[in-house]
């Protein structure tokens, strides 16, 4: 008697998943345990593993089908006997892996050897564990994941074993390279190359204008965007925005990063966020939310920080939580954490529920005001906008200091502009004052 695996509940609230990728074939022959789909749901991308080991007798889903909490996934012929465990390490090459990077160590005078033993530029799919952030990381150096011995529990190709792989491929070339690439002109030096066109995926069309691709959205584009529209829909947003000086601050960031290599690196990012708890506690209303139904205002006595990180996958809010109780050396090792495990898609549902308030930050990419939408029900989310030294007078005198724009988004019927703008005036003296963060 066959054994169907269906989807699992995979959190509370959740009764649809998106199949990103299928990881076994028919015919193939698995152990318990071994991953076999990967799918996303709500924001968190989950590698599902085998519930038992045996033959694969039937896929029912293909890669974009969304299913539904209960829907059969995989059939299972009878178990397979326990001489078959070794068979996940022969569905793939994993043989041929190491043998590839031998012709270049023998022979270091051949530059193209490298690329043809470790680099695939073929688009087609692998059945090679690994995680979406290190599967882009493969994609965009070239390699072919069936090709990288892996190192990672389960058989899992790691983020060291891309880049070890990608340090073998290109070693034997660099000598041979390194005088072309000095001799062309010095506008190349100086001009970045054009990104060249990349069509969007999706699917070819037409319309009565032209050319066009359609592209089904993925389940976290679904969720942002109904999330998004909720949001924008209920809440009356209003924003407020202004400069903080934080240029004593800067000088305190670098001076007590130099030279400690072995700790988390200091961010302002991190600064702000430790700011702006201490803040809520004293403007208890951007920690609140509005119940609409009992018509009452919900204060929240607990500081939990979401902060959005920008993944391959889409906006990620993962929450810090209780930042009113934390020192500044916990939240730097704290937002480090969140996004690596927001990048390589290795969290949980509830890391990304629970938040009181969001903090948005573009500054790494550029800009300078924006409106971010509030993360409902939340009543107030901080944008931030990239620092830099501008001119600006001082006593009467013209100074560069360094300037961080930031924006307050809030909820007009929780909170009127008044007090929004007294809340931001608290955050900016904070900043503005970096003797706070040492007794804090």
């Amino acid at each position: 008697m066959g054994y169907e695996f269906k989807l699992p509940d995979l959190g509370e609230g959740i009764h649809e998943a998106q199949i990103v990728r299928v990881m076994v074939t028919q015919g193939a022959t698995i152990v318990e345990d071994a991953p076999i789909l990967e799918v996303e749901t709500d924001k968190a991308a989950v590698e599902i593993p085998s519930p038992v080991g045996g033959t694969v007798t039937t896929v029912h889903v293909t890669e974009g089908q969304t299913v539904n909490v209960g829907d059969v996934m995989i059939t299972f012929g009878d178990a397979a006997p326990s001489a078959t465990a070794a068979a996940p390490a022969s569905k793939r090459p994993a043989s041929p892996a190491p043998a590839a990077p031998q012709p270049p160590a023998s022979q270091p005078t051949a530059p193209s050897a490298p690329a043809v033993a470790r680099v695939s530029t073929a688009g087609r799919r692998t059945t090679t564990p690994a995680a979406p952030a290190v599967r882009k990381l493969a994609r965009d150096l070239g390699l072919d994941l069936d090709t990288i011995t892996p190192t990672g529990p389960g058989g899992r190709v790691t983020r060291s074993d891309v880049e070890q792989a990608a340090e073998a491929a290109t070693s034997p070339v660099a000598a041979p390279t390194a005088t072309p690439a000095v001799t062309p002109s010095p506008v190349a030096a100086t001009a970045p190359a054009a990104a060249p066109y990349t069509a969007p995926e999706g699917v070819a069309d037409v319309d009565k204008w032209g050319p066009i691709r359609r592209a089904p959205l993925t389940q976290i584009r679904k969720t942002i965007a109904r999330r998004m529209a909720e949001s924008a829909t209920i809440i009356p947003h209003v924003t407020t925005f202004d400069f903080a000086d934080i240029t004593e601050l800067e000088r305190l960031r670098k001076a007590s990063g130099d030279g400690e290599s072995s700790r988390p690196r200091l961010t302002v990012l991190a600064f702000v966020i430790k700011a702006v708890a201490a803040v809520l506690k004293r403007h208890p209303h951007f920690n609140a939310s509005f119940d609409a139904v009992r018509q009452e205002l919900i204060f929240k006595e607990y500081v939990n920080i979401g902060v959005a990180v920008d993944t391959e996958r889409g906006l990620i809010v993962p929450v810090l939580r209780s930042v009113e109780n934390m020192g500044l050396s916990s939240v730097v090792a704290g937002l480090e954490a969140l996004a690596e495990k927001a990048r390589s898609a290795q969290f949980a549902i509830e890391d990304l529920r629970g938040g009181t308030f969001t903090v948005t930050n573009i500054g790494a990419i550029g800009g300078t005001f924006f409106t971010p939408i509030i993360n409902y029900p939340e009543s107030a989310i901080l944008g931030v906008g990239r620092s830099k030294w501008e001119p600006a007078v001082v006593e009467g005198r013209v100074e560069p200091r360094y300037r961080l724009p930031i924006g307050l988004t809030f909820d007009h019927r929780i909170a009127d502009g008044a007090k929004a703008a007294r809340c931001l005036k608290d955050l900016i003296a904070c900043l503005e004052n970096p003797g706070w963060f040492l007794m804090a």
